[in-house]
């Protein structure tokens, strides 16, 4: 009889933790090391694609996902750089899996939402900005901006009501909060516009990033990290359009040469030497 109640109360026990312990054990745990180090490679990437490295940025950036396959960010980042390489589909797959890992991740919604919109597929464009207003917070930038794109799609009409509303609010407001909600405004236009310009430096076309980034100093936005980075990335493409361009002299110079357009090669390397000597000063 006792070995009978031993064996009950044994399998009572059973019952109750097997499906804890079976919970447990199909969570993907992450050793703390390795996600440190996935953070580290992020950061390694960010750098080269700062630089305009997509390829090498890419690396890096698997490296991470494939020591912490829960890193959000890194995941949502590969899929930006399949989008700088011009690989839609890819990119649209890693957007997935980042929705997958966490379904409330709005930057990915944002990105999926341009690049279909970009592709001219207005249903699934439409779909991805609803979802990015819905998820988004009142009075946050990125969720006026849906609102804003869903009107010009033409696709939401609640927007329109919605956004009348808040204007209507809007309008009851202090003083004081209007001035803060300008602010906050203008630190998100400009953090658009940084965007835009980075993107833009990724993709070499270094004379539309630079009047990107001149908007945002002109913005002067109460960030001074923005500000700090939107410099940076000025200087950076500042020097690529120089260099750019004393490459491109030089390569026509060599053929005015061929044609033995001798006044016109000159010029040519004279504007490159300039060049060359800005960079130099640079140093």
């Amino acid at each position: 009889m006792l070995h009978l109640t031993l064996m009950r109360y044994f399998f009572i026990l059973t019952l109750i933790f097997f499906p804890l312990i079976s919970a447990q054990g199909a969570e993907q745990i992450v050793n703390p090391q390795l996600q440190d180090q996935a953070r580290t490679y992020r950061t390694q990437g960010y750098k080269l694609q700062s630089q305009g490295d997509l390829a090498g940025a890419l690396t890096y950036y698997q490296k991470a996902a494939e020591l912490d396959p829960t890193y959000i960010e890194v995941i949502n980042d590969i899929g930006v750089i399949y989008e700088g390489l011009n690989d839609l589909e890819g990119a649209i797959a890693m957007y997935n899996k980042a929705l997958a890992v966490n379904g409330d991740y709005l930057p990915t919604y944002t990105n999926l939402a341009f690049l279909y919109e970009k592709k001219g597929d207005i249903p699934n464009a439409t779909y991805y900005w609803e979802k990015r207003y819905e998820l988004g917070q009142e009075g946050e930038y990125w969720r006026e901006v849906s609102a804003q794109h869903l009107l010009a799609l033409g696709t939401y009409p609640q927007v329109k009501k919605t956004m009348l509303e808040k204007q209507a609010l809007r309008l009851s407001k202090e003083l004081v909060y209007s001035r803060e909600q300008e602010r906050l405004k203008t630190i998100e236009e400009a953090k658009l516009h940084f965007d835009i310009g980075s993107n833009l430096f990724l993709q070499a076309d270094y004379t539309a990033a630079i009047k990107e980034f001149e908007t945002v100093l002109s913005l002067n936005p109460a960030d001074d990290e923005l500000k700090a980075q939107t410099m940076e990335f000025y200087k950076k493409a500042e020097r690529m359009r120089t260099k750019t361009a004393a490459e491109n002299d030089i390569q026509e110079a060599l053929n005015d040469m061929k044609k033995e357009d001798y006044l016109a090669a000159g010029e040519k390397l004279k504007n490159a030497l300039s060049g060359v000597f800005r960079l130099a000063q640079e140093k």
